[in-house]
């Protein structure tokens, strides 16, 4: 019985595709995402043709679309190009048959629209159809609409005959290989000069804490999709993107709307936080940024004589005096531990340690409200509790000398009376003897 249903599933699905060729529009239905890879016909010249000829421009796009997932879904090579590949005298005839060729970079949004803009099509595979919508709001998409054939399209970032899950490592939009697809543009020179745009941003990037943190397999770390957005790119120029760092640093921008340079922001327009930790090489952050001598330092807005660089100066001095008494604290313990040779409950000070630097982490977000009395306050807390680790491990060491002074005793004493009972045992020998 079930072999008879399979048999009937694939003559209807026959059936669909072959009316499909003799249709205006050569549409083919959808397929689930869970069913069986659709079988190719036989009379498909698309395929056929371009396999047999052998050319090096027109027959690998047919094995790069056998691998695509467009190839899973059942999207032909006609859903795109037109024609009709059933139809030898019809099959590239463009009035007959809407056959197109290779689409104009302007008219590509429209075509891939033609499905992703599709609410129906799109959630039998759970996919979102407003991309086509984002794209036209965007640089690219109002570029390429004022005739920059330059500027990117779908098939840009996406490929444009294998074009694979954004799941799949693969892909040209999968994480892991983002930076190298918009970066493959954004770097070059030739395009972006005679734009009068930067094009050294893939270079910025890769020096910058994010790629350094993705580089060892960190996934969740911004890209560029993650900043300036993917379908709906936005201008630099839009609060949007020059506020993007709050999405992801809640506990920094909360601060820093407290402070005087928020005020001065929604004022002047800045300082936001690539003023101070630059936009695509995103330093890790340090307390020389307060005294140090580069623009985007303190001293790149304020003199060293002003109120707000003393203020700065002394965040710093909060800020070394608990990395130090920190770095105190875990040294001496991690000691005990390596030298001590045990006998110490010592799991009390570990937690005390790891909590000090969750709430130096804390102080670090903190210092972007520029309140030094509360950094003071949050600062000594820390010092206090390193401390207390620290004494703690200094009277261990000394109950350990205590120890040591004993026990070098005892083994007087021991050595004394075994010299003694030595002694005296040649003393009654030699009675004895007498």
């Amino acid at each position: 019985m079930n072999k008879r249903i399979d048999v009937l599933k694939v003559c209807v699905f026959a059936l669909l595709l072959t009316s499909g060729f003799c249709s205006a529009s050569h549409a083919l239905p959808v397929v689930s995402p869970m069913s069986a890879v659709p079988a190719i016909p036989e009379q498909y010249n698309c395929i056929t043709c371009h396999l047999d000829m052998e050319d090096e421009t027109i027959t690998p796009p047919v094995n790069e679309w056998k691998e695509s997932v467009h190839r899973t879904a059942g999207v032909m090579c006609h859903d795109c190009h037109g024609g009709n590949p059933a139809d030898d005298d019809l099959a590239m005839d463009p009035d007959e048959s809407g056959f197109t060729g290779k689409p104009e970079p302007q008219d590509i949004p429209e075509l891939c629209a033609k499905c992703h803009a599709d609410a129906k099509k799109m959630r039998q595979y759970n996919k979102r159809a407003d991309q086509y919508a984002l794209y036209s709001g965007s640089v690219h998409g109002r570029k390429l609409a004022k005739g920059d054939i330059e500027a990117p399209s779908c098939v840009s970032c996406h490929g444009k005959h294998k074009i694979l899950r954004v799941k799949d490592p693969q892909s040209m939009v999968n994480r892991n290989m983002v930076i190298e697809t918009c970066g493959g543009c954004h770097s070059d020179k030739a395009k972006f000069e005679k734009r009068r745009k930067p094009f050294n941003q893939l270079a910025l990037y890769k020096k910058s804490r994010h790629y350094d943190l993705l580089s060892k397999g960190d996934l969740l770390v911004p890209t560029c999709v993650d900043c300036h957005g993917n379908h709906g790119v936005l201008s630099t120029k839009s609060e949007r993107v020059r506020t993007v760092c709050f999405k992801c640093h809640g506990q920094q921008a909360e601060a820093y709307k407290q402070s005087p340079h928020f005020k001065a922001y929604k004022e002047e327009g800045e300082p936001l936080c690539f003023t101070c930790h630059n936009n695509h090489d995103v330093e890790k952050p340090g307390v020389a940024k307060f005294s140090g001598e580069n623009d985007n330092d303190c001293i790149g807005c304020h003199d060293e004589k002003s109120k707000a660089y003393l203020t700065g100066i002394e965040i710093q001095s909060a800020l070394t005096s608990t990395i130090s008494a920190l770095q105190e604290g875990g040294t001496a313990l991690a000691d005990l531990k390596e030298n001590g040779h045990g006998g110490f409950e010592t799991s009390s000070l570990e937690e005390k340690i790891a909590k000090a630097h969750e709430n130096l982490t804390e102080l670090h977000s903190t210092t972007h409200g520029l309140n030094v009395e509360t950094i003071k306050k949050d600062s000594e807390k820390i010092i206090q509790s390193s401390q207390s680790v620290s004494n703690k491990v200094a009277s261990f060491w000394a109950e350990i000398k205590t120890r040591h002074r004993g026990l070098a005793v005892a083994w007087i004493v021991f050595l004394g009376f075994g010299y003694s009972l030595f002694t005296w045992s040649r003393v009654v020998d030699k009675q004895r003897d007498e």
